[in-house]
């Protein structure tokens, strides 16, 4: 979580740096949009998908020397799979470009120049995710959470000292230059630990086979889902200028406490979940799995209450510079604003696949990914064509979100205590209602200390507010015991006994 948070808090200073040097204007929304292409892929790629699907197999094979064979195999595989990506985005980078946004002709040409060295990044993120597995499965966590630190400090530092020179390219050769960096960094730890890695082509492998048939199941399950957020994307450019760059930097502000609160409940308890299936232990399996949405209420609901409060401070603190101005602030924590309301959704959502993929539900996830998808899709677009504006993609998130974790909910009812769950919803919520109260009466002063926008004065006076928000949550939770403090209890007395 301690990583995650650094890698969040980096990535919105390089949302800050890019967009107080391109602003939110075309060439910005050009960027952002060919980004968000690779960086989607990357949950196809490397993240996730390719993780899930590697780290089991690692753990099965005993012997060091098959498990060079079989990361020699990934990384073969996936460096044919990424020189065919790269040429086909080389010689049609431009019609591709075309096919996923609705700019005019300048564009769609500077966006068809961007995707070839978009993709390079994704095959050398890829490629890095892979050794990264190498280094989660071996327990040295320090360089495996190190790593992704280094691409979002290499590319700041590109992008705000070439971009006079290069221009929107700076941002394409920072992106490889980053990845690059990180793919070395992850690769000399591989090689401290005595692997080996060569260009293999013994495709017939059995783990191999494996591996590739539990990869393209889970892409299955993600694929639709990326489709939508990928649609998602094209609606936004489809809308006023600077409205794809509002719904980028949105994303980035609601990724920073989903990715920091999900990771570090869901980190710990997918394998519980999955072992107590395997042992056909039911009640530790309830059990489980209500500690977790019992984490998520207590952390996600107190944070979407005082980032939806200060949504338009938290963006202007953060972004506004230099062409980026007031407006586009607005623009950006409205969008946000109605992402940060589905937040526990989300993360309940997020932890019932779990669940499912726990109990070898892959089929029930990939049938409610295509509902979700679809919905979300839908009512995107209905919303947009009636005149509702950028904050229909978030309504629309929220709405679809909903749906499929009351799917979820309906088939794994018998594995789900609902009331705890609600004793518990509604016990947060009594909670938070000072948090409630403070918001409101912040808000009746009617604040507009942050329109100047990011400055050192207005950071520390955001910086006053968060914390106090913080202390009311935390104040409130020892009074009345809440057990999510519990853990770190148990945590210190399980290192004193050991």
């Amino acid at each position: 979580m301690i990583f995650t948070l650094l890698s969040r808090l980096l990535g919105i200073v390089k949302a800050r740096v890019i967009t107080s040097v391109f602003g939110a204007g075309l060439t910005a929304d050009v960027i952002n949009t060919a980004y968000y292409l690779p960086n989607n892929f990357r949950k196809l790629f490397a993240e996730g998908a390719m993780n899930t699907a590697f780290i089991p197999s690692l753990s099965k094979i005993e012997a060091k020397k098959d498990r060079n064979t079989l990361l020699s195999l990934i990384m073969s595989f996936q460096i044919i799979l990424f020189i065919l990506l790269i040429l086909v985005f080389s010689i049609f980078g431009t019609q591709i470009f075309s096919f996923i946004s609705d700019f005019n002709s300048e564009g769609t040409v500077l966006g068809g120049q961007l995707l070839p060295y978009f993709i390079v990044f994704l095959a050398l993120i890829s490629l890095s995710t892979i050794f990264a597995s190498i280094l989660q499965y071996e327990k040295k966590f320090l360089p495996y959470g190190i790593a992704p630190l280094f691409f979002n400090i290499v590319l700041i530092f590109f992008v705000y000292n070439f971009n006079d020179t290069l221009g929107a390219m700076s941002m394409a050769y920072g992106v490889v230059i980053s990845s690059a960096v990180q793919l070395v960094f992850t690769l000399i730890f591989v090689l401290k630990l005595d692997y080996r890695v060569h260009i293999s082509l013994l495709f017939k492998n059995e783990e191999f086979r494996h591996v590739l048939k539990v990869w393209l199941q889970i892409i299955l399950s993600n694929l639709a889902l990326l489709a939508s957020q990928q649609y998602s994307a094209y609606l936004s450019t489809t809308l006023s200028t600077g409205s794809a760059t509002a719904f980028s930097n949105s994303m980035i502000f609601f990724s920073a406490p989903y990715g920091i609160i999900f990771t570090g409940i869901a980190t710990v308890s997918f394998p519980d979940l999955s072992r107590f299936f395997v042992d056909k232990d039911e009640k530790s399996f309830r059990k489980s799995l209500s500690d977790a949405s019992d984490s998520m209420l207590f952390l996600f609901i107190p944070a979407s209450i005082a980032l939806m409060a200060l949504s338009k401070e938290t963006v202007a603190v953060v972004l506004q510079n230099g062409l980026f101005t007031y407006d586009d602030t607005l623009l950006t924590a409205n969008i946000l604003y109605h992402f940060l309301a589905g937040l526990t959704i989300v993360g309940l959502n997020g932890l019932m696949i779990r669940a499912a993929l726990s109990r070898s539900r892959s089929k029930l996830t990939l049938k409610v990914t295509v509902i979700q998808a679809s919905l979300d899709a839908l009512l995107s677009y209905l919303m947009i064509k009636n005149g509702i504006g950028i904050k229909s993609l978030a309504i629309a998130n929220n709405i679809s979100a909903s749906a499929a974790l009351i799917i979820y909910l309906y088939f794994l009812h018998d594995s789900f205590d609902f009331k705890h769950f609600f004793k518990t919803l509604l016990r947060t919520m009594l909670l938070n209602v000072p948090l409630v109260i403070g918001m409101y009466v912040y808000h009746s002063t009617s604040p507009l200390w942050f329109v100047d926008g990011s400055t050192l004065r207005n950071f520390l006076i955001f910086l006053a507010i968060g914390s106090l928000s913080i202390l009311i949550t935390i104040v409130m939770y020892l009074i009345n015991r809440v057990p999510i403090f519990d853990f770190l209890k148990k945590t210190k007395k399980r290192r004193f006994n050991q």
